[in-house]
């Protein structure tokens, strides 16, 4: 096991290659999945639909004591969710607070309004409205316009209620009324707020779209990280293989008792070990990701993990084959680094790993497709059931993974012959 021990040793003589292509680029590629694989995550509290909170500010003009009252009521109405803002009745006030975005929305209480709400609810006619400035600029005026004409509907409601429980008879005190009517409305919006019900929550999440979720932040970290995987074994298995292609060390491994076949098996046990090992650092960094995140790891079946584990475990070994043939070739170091991370830039950005293949344009989507990286990621999206896959389907899978074997095949097909040229041309 000679060949065997002095492949490894070449490998880690190269401690730059080492530090930047295996260490340094799977922590670039950590980073850039971290984003993804959080936001796949659903805490608890992403299920709480929370919006932006308007400023308003309610002026009245109604000087009666059911007026003042309904004012106050809609104040403690807006202060239960948005944030109201005082302001004086002058029109230069005004006209200021919104132009400059100051509130979004001011409410005008215009005078005799609460005895005018008290008798269309008497009378069963149309509620008056409410006058409104809402600034241009925003959307949140809007929605807190919106929140007035609930305000006005509930006091309606209430107001409707009382008059019926009078038998509808006449009363004088139309606006008193109505200021006790919005003075519950006020009083069950604050206890709402303040119990949680007022709370817009995401409904039909279920287990489901739970582990969806999971296998979307999974897939796409060993999507991206299997980039740097790409690229480290590429450069380090070349620099390795043509460690061994050497005048002198062939010269030496042609007149040794260890036959040429086992010479070169053991070579070959090199570049898989090390693919290996590069492998399980990646696949392990893969799921501790996932776990750092928060996310549950159950949610992913074992078959899943299994099928995406053997797909990372392919395309690595799809990257020592492209080493030897770099190899073979007789590239300098500094051509193989060059061709190594334009071959991995390419089959990143076609195969889908950096973005979704909905938005590429196709040019890249046939390029893609020429390449290992795109069905790669097909047979990922397959084993999880997301992305390009509707569902997870082990036949599909199966396929797209013997596809990436075949490149590799191709790879050291294409690599024994250049081989075989450049022996015969040095004779």
């Amino acid at each position: 096991m000679t060949t065997f021990r002095t492949g490894w040793r070449i490998i880690a003589a190269h401690k730059l290659y080492m530090t930047f292509y295996v260490v340094w680029l799977c922590v670039m590629m950590v980073m850039m999945s971290f984003s993804v694989v959080s936001g796949s995550v659903r805490g608890d509290d992403e299920t709480v639909f929370t919006t932006a909170k308007a400023s308003v500010a309610v002026i009245n003009r109604d000087t009666s004591d059911s007026g003042r009252a309904l004012s106050e009521s809609l104040r403690r109405y807006f202060a239960a969710s948005d944030t109201v803002i005082e302001l004086d009745d002058q029109p230069v006030v005004l006209q200021n607070a919104v132009a400059t975005d100051h509130v979004d929305l001011i409410a005008i209480v215009p005078k005799g309004y609460a005895a005018e709400f008290g008798r269309a609810c008497r009378q069963g006619g149309a509620v008056p409205k409410l006058n409104t400035v809402t600034s241009y600029s925003s959307s949140l005026g809007t929605m807190a316009q919106m929140e007035i004409d609930a305000f006005l509907d509930n006091v309606r409601i209430s107001a409707a209620s009382a008059v019926s429980g009078d038998g509808g008879g006449k009363t004088d005190d139309d606006g008193g009324m109505v200021a006790a009517a919005a003075g519950q409305v006020a009083k069950d919006k604050r206890n709402a707020v303040e119990s949680g019900s007022w709370d817009v929550r995401v409904m039909g999440g279920d287990a489901s779209d739970d582990a969806a979720s999971e296998a979307t932040g999974f897939a796409f970290t060993i999507k991206i990280i299997c980039y740097a995987a790409f690229v480290a074994i590429t450069v380090l298995v070349s620099v390795a293989t043509a460690s061994f292609s050497e005048a002198n060390r062939r010269r030496r491994l042609a007149v040794c008792a260890t036959p040429q076949f086992g010479i070169g098996l053991q070579q070959v046990l090199v570049c898989v070990t090390f693919s290996a090992a590069v492998w399980a650092l990646y696949m392990l960094v893969s799921v501790g990701l996932m776990a750092f995140c928060g996310a549950d790891l159950d949610a992913i079946p074992l078959g899943g993990y299994a099928m995406a584990a053997a797909s990372a475990f392919a395309v690595i070994l799809v990257a020592a084959c492209f080493g030897y043939l770099l190899s073979a070739a007789g590239l300098s170091e500094i051509a193989v680094n060059g061709a190594a991370n334009v071959m991995g830039l390419i089959i990143m950005f076609t195969s889908g790993m950096a973005f979704s293949p909905s938005i590429m344009p196709r040019s890249l989507i046939v390029i893609g497709k020429l390449l290992p990286g795109w069905w790669y990621c097909v047979s990922v999206d397959n084993a999880l059931g997301v992305g390009t896959a509707q569902r997870v389907d082990a036949a599909a899978w199966a396929q797209c993974v013997g596809l990436v074997m075949l490149f590799g095949a191709a790879f050291v097909c294409l690599g024994l012959a250049l081989r075989r040229i450049r022996m015969s041309e040095k004779g």
